[in-house]
């Protein structure tokens, strides 16, 4: 997947671009979140709801093709 502002609507299509990025030799990886809600583990084990709001920007560098 190249560099895009493409909406991503499930959780496992969000993975496989973070994923696609990070193999790469040498990526930063921003991610832009606008008002996300996500269902998640809560106090004493009941679900809870986690808003998102920012930005997250991850930045790898590979060591070679060994890492991939």
């Amino acid at each position: 997947m190249e560099n895009s502002t493409q909406i991503i609507t499930k959780l496992s299509e969000l993975a496989q671009v973070v994923l696609e990025k990070l193999k790469a030799e040498e990526t930063d990886v921003t991610l832009d979140f606008q008002d996300m809600s996500v269902q998640g583990p809560g106090p004493n084990g009941q679900p809870g709801n986690w808003r998102l709001n920012g930005k997250l920007t991850l930045k790898a560098k590979s060591k070679g093709q060994d890492n991939a």
